[in-house]
């Protein structure tokens, strides 16, 4: 699927700093508004509105990373007044994750960015090449990161809420230690199931008028930059619109 004018246009738009604050901004955006979505709740609202008054002004990824991070950290506060207490977050963290709750959102992320990937490795884009984590982590591939960012709020948080109000998680489907969580090997079975189940159900899509899966979705956000390289079209993030 390699394709040097698809590469090479990539590139120059990601060399952009406008070009790319310009996508990096959509990006949150979108995350956020997902998020919110996500957890059904006016709680949010606020913090939303803080977001979009502060982000036309945000002209790098750290100004634009860190509004994101403003964001997140009030959203998370909100979602664990949604989950029991053993669930909670009680602040996010990451390697390691130190509780329960962090640790399934650690595990979905990981799942997320592993599918856009996926994803991304069958069109002629460079995984690598990115707008807003742009040369900030060497270890995985910028452009996933990317374009996970507004699918996590629909796997992760989602479903950590809803599997807690169903109640299909308990304390035994994780292991943990001194400031460390992660899932059992029979946890992670049941995240798997979880999440094949939902990576398979499908929407009707407004453009195409044809049922969609979730899964096809995130692949036809990588095709969104394929058409952003090829015929100049403005990136528009993906928002759940059912």
């Amino acid at each position: 699927m390699s394709s040097a004018a698809v590469v090479l246009r990539q590139v120059e738009i990601t060399a952009d700093p406008e070009q790319r604050a310009t996508t990096g901004r959509a990006l949150v955006l979108a995350t956020a508004e997902n998020l919110r979505w996500a957890l059904d709740t006016d709680l949010l609202d606020p913090a939303l509105q803080s977001l979009r008054t502060a982000l036309p002004d945000c002209g790098d990824s750290d100004a634009i990373m860190g509004q994101e991070g403003n964001f997140r950290r009030t959203a998370w506060a909100v979602l664990d007044t949604q989950l029991p207490a053993w669930l909670r977050l009680n602040g996010r963290t990451r390697r390691p994750p130190t509780n329960a709750g962090n640790a399934f959102i650690s595990y979905l992320n990981t799942l997320v960015y592993a599918r856009v990937l996926t994803a991304l490795r069958t069109t002629p884009l460079h995984p690598a090449i990115g707008f807003l984590h742009a040369d900030t982590d060497r270890r995985r591939n910028t452009l996933a990161l990317d374009l996970a960012e507004p699918f996590k709020p629909l796997f992760a948080e989602r479903l950590l809420k809803r599997a807690a109000a169903q109640k299909k998680l308990k304390p035994s489907d994780f292991e943990t230690d001194v400031a460390r969580a992660s899932l059992s090997k029979d946890g992670r079975k049941k995240v798997a199931a979880l999440v094949k189940e939902e990576l398979a159900t499908t929407v009707h899509h407004r453009t195409l008028k044809r049922k969609v899966s979730y899964e096809e979705l995130i692949h036809l956000e990588a095709l969104k930059i394929v058409r952003t390289c090829l015929e100049d079209r403005p990136y528009k993030p993906f928002r759940p619109w059912w």
